[in-house]
């Protein structure tokens, strides 16, 4: 049975202001607790009990079942992994709509939000923080706090000037996000059609039109990430940022139409090197970013089959003057034209 794909959901960051000590101190106890709770789940998940037997056991120990539901659905993200130590504190909420957005922690206003503290007696409280997020966002966040949309929140700790201030994370639907933040091109849309293809080290970029003649060719290329040691979050940054300007070049020359391969992660193959090069790739990653950027340059994102461009491209790219990816990234653009496309997805 095919696995049920998840909801893209934008992240919008705030900083949170707390300013009794206490408070600060019954936040931190809370958010270890839950990273705690996560990594017994991945250890029980593992072990094979039942997810209502572990939800139980994390409900016993956080004394909040929304809570352990939350750290539950954290942990299926690792289980992957035979072993989990997260490294720092942590704190999840899923969404609610029918608790007007989140169940524990919850937007009051632009500018404030509630936290659930749970204690063992049953009594919970609320703490009250206050939460400042850029002026772009304040519209979403707004309409969040009506209670209207169902939004996810976390609370995670950034290391800046050698402190550790808190930061909450609103994950909202990709619907609200895009109706606030849709960009409209000054360039004329000529209807163009841009082809991508992910490496671990580059990101290939082909602009053609719709007879297939290439119009332009963009690269970026970032071979520091797949260093032996190189921080997987650093890499991340690195990743999106080259995303978002290759995004932004085809919306500035006519682009409307922005191709990809639907695929999956690609299993290692070749030398250690190949294999921590590809598993690096995070290319569920690339794919995520495409479905939140294409639309709010009001573009249209295609997903084409992936079979043999890459011994297509070995055989076209001396003959184009490019490179083995940058011909599998022109491939991957005409595959989308309806004369050259066997399978085609078109996400609006």
């Amino acid at each position: 049975m095919a696995r049920k794909r998840e909801k893209i959901k934008p992240t919008i960051i705030g900083r949170l202001t707390i300013s009794r000590p206490e408070d600060r101190a019954w936040l931190l106890l809370l958010m270890r607790k839950f990273r705690e709770a996560i990594e017994m789940a991945h250890h029980l998940l593992r072990k094979g009990l039942k997810e209502s037997e572990v939800k139980r056991r994390i409900t016993k120990y956080l004394s909040n079942a929304w809570y352990s539901t939350s750290a539950i659905k954290r942990a299926k993200l690792y289980l992957n992994q035979p072993y989990l130590k997260l490294r720092k504190p942590q704190l999840f909420s899923v969404g609610s709509r029918d608790e007007k957005g989140n169940r524990n922690i919850k937007l009051v206003s632009t500018s404030e939000v509630l936290i659930k503290i749970p204690h063992a007696t049953g009594e919970h409280s609320w703490l009250k923080a206050r939460v400042k997020f850029g002026e772009k966002h304040i519209p979403i966040i707004r309409e969040l706090a009506t209670g209207n949309y169902s939004y996810g929140a976390s609370i995670v700790l950034k290391e800046k000037n050698k402190e550790f201030p808190f930061y909450l994370h609103l994950h909202v639907p990709l619907e609200l996000y895009i109706k606030y933040m849709r960009k409209e091109s000054e360039a004329k849309i000529m209807g163009h059609i841009a082809g991508f293809d992910f490496n671990p080290d580059r990101i290939c970029m082909v602009i053609i039109d719709q007879n297939g003649i290439i119009r332009d060719v963009r690269n970026e290329h970032f071979p520091e990430v797949t260093s032996h040691g190189f921080s997987r979050d650093k890499a991340r940054t690195v990743r999106r940022e080259a995303v978002a300007k290759l995004v932004k070049y085809a919306r500035e020359h006519g682009v409307k139409y922005y191709v990809i391969e639907d695929l999956s992660k690609p299993k290692p193959k070749g030398t250690r090197t190949a294999k921590r090069k590809i598993s690096r790739m995070a290319l569920r990653e690339f794919i995520q970013q495409m479905e939140v950027l294409v639309p709010k340059v009001d573009g249209v994102l295609i997903k084409v089959n992936p079979a043999y461009s890459s011994v297509s491209a070995r055989i076209i790219a001396e003959d184009l003057g490019l490179d083995i990816h940058t011909a599998s990234a022109y491939i991957i653009a005409l595959r989308s034209i309806k004369r050259y496309a066997t399978t085609q997805k078109v996400i609006t």
